[in-house]
């Protein structure tokens, strides 16, 4: 399993983005220094799929379901995705009720 993986896969992500639109097949999200991004059709179901409640792995079990994709290699697409949009500050890491309850 990967390691990102299992330090990220309890904590939720969610929206920070100022602003999203649809534009064709891409995704254009702009952060709060108005700085805009397009995210290619990929990109944007893995950012419809968050929603501010899933877990990164809840996200991860939901892409699996969908498409016949080697686990491990999905599990570090998700990661780079958030850490991607965490670095452009269009996401944030939030932890999970329940890992803070333990």
């Amino acid at each position: 399993m990967n390691i990102a993986f299992n330090m990220m896969m309890n904590y939720i992500p969610v929206h920070n983005a100022l602003k999203v639109r649809k534009n064709g097949e891409f995704l254009i999200a702009s952060n709060r220094n108005c700085e805009i991004y397009y995210l290619n059709e990929i990109a944007g179901e893995m950012w419809n799929i968050i929603d501010g409640h899933k877990t990164v792995e809840d996200v991860c079990n939901k892409i699996f379901s969908e498409y016949n994709v080697e686990r491990g290699k999905l599990e570090s697409d998700v990661v780079n995705f958030i850490r991607d949009m965490q670095w452009k500050k269009l996401i944030r890491l939030k932890i999970s009720k329940s890992k803070q309850e333990d």
